[in-house]
């Protein structure tokens, strides 16, 4: 049977989204076969590939508050202190490896010294969704294996080339980066967290590396409302619904394509 892969992009707190498309799949019958997350993607796609529902993922959203995941940093490296943010994806990860999870996962980073864009799929995964959505200048850089790392976001918002070469033979992308809100950021804090979602040429990119785009409307939402989060949710949900007609004729063309190929072995390809 074909694969469907997700490539699930930053968007700080409005990557919620991805759990309304989560659960919009699931329903359909049609759960990702591999995941790539980038910043907030990977943050959403390492708990689902844990064996976590969307309707759990949901849940614990819903409950979290800022001052529970990270505290004012005490030196000069960033303005937030993560060491809380860290403890909670370790415990809620369960301590996993990535040859742990439930679904193949893989989370990208940038490394700070060189710009060099960083697919992570091995080792522990609490400290590579940490590096993948360390902003630059609100949250420290993560070492992990000799590297500096940073927010993935800033190479690769939205990994469709990753999710496929996981094996994937139709990716579904999942843009929630947006333009700026509409109340602009006033705060440095806001300032960096927007100014880190603002890579360009993404839709171009995309248009090559992933087979149907999904775009949430989610604009009029701040990066940072946690308020937010349910009607960033149903956003996802309301794109998804709307593109699986779609997402199934892409399945069904990779099928066909199968089928009169015969034995022939085809790998991943963009459809």
């Amino acid at each position: 049977m074909a694969t469907i892969g997700l490539a699930l992009g930053g968007g700080a707190v409005r990557g919620a989204a991805h759990i309304g498309v989560l659960a919009a799949l699931e329903e359909a019958g049609l759960a990702p076969a591999v995941i790539a997350g980038t910043s907030a993607g990977a943050v959403v796609g390492s708990l689902y590939a844990a064996g976590m529902r969307p309707a759990e993922i949901a849940d614990m959203a819903r409950k979290l508050r800022w001052t529970r995941l990270v505290l004012p940093a005490m030196n000069r490296r960033a303005l937030l202190d993560t060491a809380r943010l860290g403890r909670f994806l370790d415990q809620t990860l369960g301590s996993r490896a990535f040859a742990d999870l439930e679904v193949p996962f893989a989370a990208v980073a940038a490394e700070l010294t060189t710009g060099a864009r960083i697919v992570m799929s091995e080792g522990p995964v609490a400290d590579a969704v940490l590096a993948s959505a360390a902003i630059p200048g609100v949250f420290p850089p993560v070492t992990r294996d000799d590297r500096l790392l940073v927010d993935g976001g800033l190479v690769d918002l939205v990994p469709a080339g990753v999710a496929r070469t996981l094996g994937a033979d139709v990716v579904v992308a999942v843009d929630v980066s947006g333009p700026l809100p509409r109340r602009a950021p006033t705060s440095m804090l806001q300032i960096l967290v927007a100014a880190t979602h603002l890579q360009t040429g993404v839709a171009e990119q995309l248009a090559v590396e992933a087979d149907l785009v999904l775009a949430p409307e989610v604009d009029e939402f701040a990066f940072w409302e946690l308020s937010r989060i349910p009607e960033f949710e149903r956003a996802g949900r309301e794109a998804t619904e709307r593109a699986l007609p779609v997402l199934r004729a892409l399945l069904d063309v990779v099928e066909a394509r199968r089928e009169w190929l015969g034995p022939k072995e085809i790998g991943p390809e963009k459809t």
